[in-house]
């Protein structure tokens, strides 16, 4: 337990005094304009605070890995407010972003640091080494583009640094994806436009079917066959009835019994 509390410690000193130095570097640049009469830095002060700046920045990068923390996570748990270390943020989320070309810090190269005065600011490329290899064994570099003003660093920027090739590579693939969106909404449209031409003869076709519905009459129903009366001859039922009442009474033969009338159940 204690081993762990001295560990915690010396992190948190170890990421405040990279802080601290960053800050410092910030801050110096803000000075300039008292040492100078021509302008308010010179070209070796923005040198030296720019080429400062990246090696602080790696090295607080590396640091934070350490202990897998973001910048953010270490200004909130340092008591500082995150909105006034903004560009400190900014700049280290830009370093990470650019670092999965470039791979990890390796050295400043001082020689190719570009410095452009103007009245206002001063523009600083710095040339930083990585350790990412690409084509033909090569190891990948980075650009840090620190803007000063009198007021001290403006912004901090880290992006790769790619070759010409591969910068016409990454552009002519931009441009064949580009032109192939646009061909694809193109067809698309034109798909869509001669689709237009089935419309009238699908919506005839409907109408035709809707007039041929209501002119056509309505079926008449047929009559319903009037019931037939069944008339029957009753001639042989009456000399059936005849016989058998005769044949009851015992008479010889039925000439003397007449059939009035027949009720049927």
């Amino acid at each position: 337990m204690e081993q762990s509390r001295k560990d915690a410690s010396y992190m948190k000193k170890k990421l405040l005094i990279c802080l601290a130095m960053l800050v410092c570097i910030l801050g110096l640049t803000g000075c300039g304009q008292e040492m100078t009469e021509n302008g308010f830095i010179t070209k070796d002060e923005a040198k030296t605070a720019a080429e400062m700046t990246a090696e602080q920045l790696a090295e607080l990068q590396q640091t934070l890995a350490m202990y897998g923390m973001s910048m953010t996570e270490f200004v909130e748990m340092s008591g500082g407010n995150p909105e006034e270390a903004a560009l400190t943020i900014d700049a280290m989320n830009s370093w990470i972003d650019a670092s999965e070309e470039f791979g990890s810090f390796i050295s400043v190269l001082s020689d190719e640091t570009e410095v452009v005065i103007t009245e206002d600011k001063a523009d600083v490329k710095v040339m930083i080494q990585g350790d990412r290899i690409y084509k033909d064994n090569k190891q990948r570099k980075a650009v840090v583009e620190v803007v000063i003003t009198e007021k001290g660093i403006d912004s901090i920027t880290v992006s790769p640094d790619y070759e010409m090739s591969e910068l016409m590579t990454k552009a002519a693939l931009n441009t064949v994806l580009g032109m192939g969106t646009v061909f694809a909404v193109l067809i698309l449209i034109s798909l869509l436009i001669s689709c237009f031409n089935f419309i009238p003869k699908i919506q005839e076709k409907f109408r035709k079917k809707t007039a041929q519905a209501e002119s056509a009459p309505a079926p008449v129903r047929a009559a319903e066959p009037a019931a037939v009366v069944e008339e029957t001859d009753d001639t042989e039922l009456i000399a059936v009835i005849a016989a058998a009442i005769a044949a009851s009474e015992g008479a010889v033969s039925a000439d003397g019994y007449v059939v009035r009338s027949i009720i049927r159940r």
